[in-house]
């Protein structure tokens, strides 16, 4: 495990995004669709460790389908705003791959309907909006 301190509700605010914390401190819910795209693959990285985490929106961002791998270790997330990105099908193999999930919001991406009615069959407890 790294020694890389965890990040905070207030570095998330001070860049524009908003937070929900348990009691704990830890973060409950992060909403980074407020700071578009100053957040790449690269900034998910600060994401890592987090334990807790539910909700993550990302609507807007600068994300790729390599942000997945980063995505897929936050083994708490049940709502996962992906919409106005650049994720394509490739994303959905790997996202597969989090039963948790209750909510995935893939509107206005690079994703087909296709893919996203194979992976219907195997993620049936998770609700799949995709929208134009």
């Amino acid at each position: 495990m790294s020694n890389t301190p965890l990040i905070t509700s207030q570095d998330i605010h001070e860049l524009g995004g908003t937070t929900r914390r348990f009691k704990s401190g830890l973060l409950h819910t992060v909403d980074l669709s407020s700071v578009g795209k100053q957040i790449n693959d690269q900034w998910l990285e600060n994401l890592q460790g987090q334990s807790k985490l539910v909700e993550l929106n990302l609507r807007g961002t600068a994300i790729t389908d390599e942000a997945i791998e980063i995505i897929k270790t936050l083994r708490t997330l049940e709502t996962l705003d992906l919409s106005q990105t650049d994720i394509t099908d490739r994303a959905l193999e790997s996202l597969q791959t989090m039963p948790q999930l209750k909510v995935l919001a893939l509107t206005a991406t690079r994703v087909s309907q296709e893919k996203v009615r194979q992976i219907r069959a195997t993620m049936i407890r998770t609700r799949i909006i995709l929208a134009d």
